[in-house]
């Protein structure tokens, strides 16, 4: 419990430290603590690569729930309770959706924004 509190603690500095005004872009993660994650795509060229990339990161231990809307762009991640994701392996994850989908397209993370529980 003590670990996981530490890690929600250096999540939520993060936040606070960034500027006002500057949510940050995926560049600014290194990792993702638990929790439930929106995350900016770019280079989708169909539902066929949302598909593709939603199910490469499915098969990720530390994801628990991964979903890509096409039409907006964008992905829902949800990060297991005892668990901390590099963000290095959602990108490599890309890399084989990239191959999975076999469209030609190139797939990168624009950016990454925690979703506080309401």
């Amino acid at each position: 419990m003590l670990g996981g509190m530490r890690l929600t603690t250096l999540a939520l500095f993060a936040l606070i430290a960034a500027p006002v005004g500057a949510a940050p872009s995926a560049k600014d993660y290194t990792e993702l603590p638990p929790g439930r994650y929106s995350v900016e795509l770019q280079g989708m060229m169909s539902t066929v690569c949302a598909r593709a990339i939603a199910a490469q990161w499915a098969t990720i231990p530390e994801v628990e729930k991964a979903a890509v809307d096409f039409d907006k762009g964008l992905a829902m991640l949800t990060i297991r309770i005892d668990k901390t994701l590099k963000v290095s392996v959602l990108r490599k994850a890309l890399k084989q959706a990239e191959r999975t989908a076999n469209l030609g397209a190139t797939y990168e993370l624009r950016d990454i924004h925690y979703l506080p529980d309401l």
